[in-house]
């Protein structure tokens, strides 16, 4: 373990954060003239006002003692707390019960849980390394992490710990010892609109047998046929675009309306149950209806997992019919391997992926509400891509949440307001407004409403990372 590398590389992912997410003070207050990262017995025995951050202690994915912490008019959520150094002229804020730092009256601050241990154990898929549960997909999902069963997967826990550092830091500077307020130094919340084009024509052959198959299965348990079905059978046999093709200005339109904008991912290559479920030969048209300003990604069809050829074979493609090498991407039932998919997806051109998402349960597969540059612990050295992970997938957030999906989404936009980040949402179009998914009927207005009410700021994944500066750039 080269903990040199390590050090350097969670440094940089904390600068870049610090640069797309919070005012130019705290990005010029927050320095290695003030923190110091390194071995825990060396931080200890330092006297002098500085934030002191161990990066020797070990990372455990069982995220125990998790406890909730008062900071900037919202809570940060810490776990896998450390035990006071010892010693004397040791003291806790903001208090003995929920410690944030232990504070040495020489003034030196040293975070009460494992900050970096957690951030780079969560930024290089440590759960997943570890644990070999995976769904028929070959996927880690939400219901095979740890933290879903302490609710912790919809912690923020990089944000919240940068925000924590970039209090401590202006305090410092102020004070002498750590603020728990930021008061006009956070930037409003991003959000990043994403739209997955996957089934483009109602009337595909799986589509349609599917249909067809839940028309009788209620027969199973003795209840009466689904014959409304039959309707949706016939009426995209008829009309094939409408509710699908035909909804795509329909959210170019709204997003519009909000000031907002979004990247489309084309699937595009090999057909079948997991694979494009239209022919290509309607993407040019597709293509067309999106403003050219807005940028378009490749959805890596099922088939192109980690195999170089058919990649290819897809990127090429999709470059030919758009006239442009796709440099954004996302893989079509978020197929992503933590330890292989990162350098794939790099060999092969792209800048920026977000497959790092997961399909069951919303929430931070990373712990960031933002984008990183995963890192390759074999070779220890970060991987020349930028991961933008998928925090919300519409469907799952309303199947999850139900009534309260909108307030829940909320929620979680208000606390990145307080701390600093970016939350990304993948609305697909044959979901947007279609009445045979009647449930789903408004909810991306609402959703956007929610957005401009909470003052988010919207980016396309490309707007975001053309954002950072050239020397926080992947190299």
């Amino acid at each position: 373990m080269n903990t040199v590398r390590r050090t350097e590389y969670l440094w940089r992912q904390i600068l870049r954060h610090l640069w797309l997410f919070f005012d130019r003070k705290v990005v010029a207050g927050v320095d290695r003239s003030l923190v110091i990262l390194g071995p825990y017995a060396d931080l200890t025995s330092l006297r002098k006002p500085v934030i002191a951050i161990p990066n020797d202690i070990p990372y455990s994915i069982v995220a125990d003692d998790a406890y909730k912490v008062p900071f900037n008019g919202t809570h940060l959520t810490v776990w896998n707390r450390l035990a006071p150094p010892a010693g004397d002229g040791w003291h806790t804020l903001p208090s003995e019960s929920a410690p944030l730092w232990y504070v040495h009256n020489s003034g030196t601050h040293l975070p009460a849980w494992n900050l970096f241990g957690n951030l780079f154990g969560l930024l290089t898929f440590q759960e997943e390394r570890q644990l070999t549960a995976r769904d028929k997909h070959g996927r880690f999902t939400g219901v095979h992490s740890p933290r879903t069963q302490r609710a912790l997967l919809e912690i923020p826990a990089f944000n919240e710990a940068v925000a924590a550092i970039a209090g401590a830091c202006m305090g410092l500077r102020q004070s002498g010892r750590a603020a728990f307020s930021l008061d006009g130094l956070v930037k409003p919340p991003v959000i990043v609109l994403s739209h997955d084009c996957d089934i483009l024509r109602g009337n595909d052959g799986w589509t349609q047998t599917v249909r067809a198959a839940r028309i009788f299965l209620p027969m199973l348990n003795m209840r009466p046929p689904r014959l409304s079905n039959a309707w949706w059978i016939l009426r995209n046999y008829l009309r094939p675009r409408e509710y699908y093709f035909d909804n795509v200005p329909g959210m170019i339109n709204l997003e519009r309306q909000f000031g907002f904008t979004s990247t489309f991912y084309i699937l595009n290559g090999t057909s079948g149950r997991f694979g494009a479920r239209s022919r290509s030969t309607i993407l040019p048209e597709l293509m067309s209806a999106i403003p050219p300003e807005w940028p378009i990604g490749i959805h890596y069809n099922y088939d192109t997992f980690l195999n170089a050829l058919r990649f290819t074979q897809q990127k090429q493609e999709l470059a030919n019919l758009s006239g442009h090498e796709p440099l954004l991407g996302r893989a079509h039932y978020l197929r992503f391997d933590a330890e292989r998919s990162p350098a794939f997806l790099s060999a092969h051109g792209l800048r920026c992926d977000e497959s790092a998402g997961f399909s069951d349960r919303i929430g931070y597969r990373c712990g960031i509400a933002g984008c990183f540059q995963p890192y390759d612990t074999a070779a220890e050295s970060a991987v020349n891509l930028l991961e933008l992970p998928l925090v919300i997938m519409e469907d799952t957030l309303q199947l999850q949440y139900g009534d309260k999906a909108v307030s829940v989404f909320e929620k979680m936009l208000l606390h990145l307001g307080q701390i600093g980040g970016a939350l990304s949402l993948n609305v697909h179009p044959g979901v947007f407004h279609n009445p045979e998914i009647a449930r789903m009927l408004g909810f991306y207005h609402r959703l956007l409403c929610t957005c401009r009410d909470c003052g988010a700021r919207g980016m396309s994944t490309g707007a975001l990372i053309d954002s950072i500066p050239p020397d926080l750039q992947n190299r």
